[in-house]
């Protein structure tokens, strides 16, 4: 069964896909992407993990992503813990949640990791893939490289079919942000230390932005069981270039849960 939603989420409108049905007592999952990301740029990964685990799934476009309300202004602050929070509390009132298990990636990872620590009582357990939580020499090299791809390469034409016309807002408002000194002061480990939940960590050795930071940085401040896995032969988007060997890990995940 897949349905798709429109719901309200923090004021704004978000758009949601449902995979399955929640049924009371079982976990779901929930899918949150990464900075430039949206439902469609997954691709079957949800699907995938949905057979793999027979778990109920909510994936959304965040704010600003996709067919979910678009931004009409640049953002100046972090939004990283905002975006935990109450758009993700709604989220889990709409669909009658109350056993969930995060999935994000990239940006959306170091959001699950963050709500972690804030809905101690909801969430049962996150898979956070290569997580960005350090802004540091190698993450700015490949910003920049996205950056150079938008403006001078084919990067705004691919990321057009998935955002229209809110896309030059949502990618400057990224780019901005992750250059910003507040942004690049902000390493998250204030939450990580208070996660209780088991996390499971997945990464691409090949990643251009840059990984080990990220690793050790949760090793450091995480005091919950923390398993990690570190794909070789695979980038950023080790879920979608390593797919049957993510799937396999967030099973074998959910099953210890």
């Amino acid at each position: 069964m897949k349905q798709e939603h429109f719901i309200q989420a923090a004021g704004h409108r978000l758009r949601a896909l449902q995979l399955g049905n929640i049924q009371a007592g079982s976990p779901t999952l929930v899918f949150l992407h990464g900075g430039i990301d949206t439902i469609e740029m997954w691709r079957d990964f949800p699907e995938q993990v949905h057979q793999s685990t027979g778990l109920s799934v909510i994936v959304y476009d965040r704010w600003g992503h996709g067919q979910s309300e678009p931004l009409t202004e640049f953002r100046e602050c972090d939004t990283r813990a905002e975006e935990a929070d109450e758009p993700l509390l709604d989220i889990f009132k709409h669909f009658g949640l109350t056993n969930v298990i995060l999935v994000g990636h990239s940006y959306g990872g170091v959001i699950s990791l963050i709500a972690a620590s804030l809905h101690t009582g909801i969430i049962r357990g996150v898979v956070s893939i290569v997580p960005q939580m350090l802004i540091h020499p190698l993450c700015l090299a490949g910003v920049e490289d996205a950056k150079e791809g938008f403006e001078n390469g084919n990067l705004q034409e691919k990321l057009q079919k998935f955002h229209g016309e809110g896309l030059d807002t949502l990618f400057y408002d990224w780019i901005n942000r992750v250059n910003s000194s507040s942004y690049q002061a902000e390493d998250c480990s204030q939450y990580l230390q208070k996660i209780t939940c088991p996390i499971l960590q997945i990464y691409g050795k090949e990643d251009v932005y840059g990984y080990l930071p990220n690793l050790e940085l949760s090793e450091k401040h995480i005091p919950s069981k923390l398993s990690i896995n570190v794909v070789p032969d695979a980038g950023h988007y080790v879920h979608l270039e390593a797919k049957e060997t993510v799937v396999n890990a967030v099973k074998e995940f959910c099953l210890t849960l």
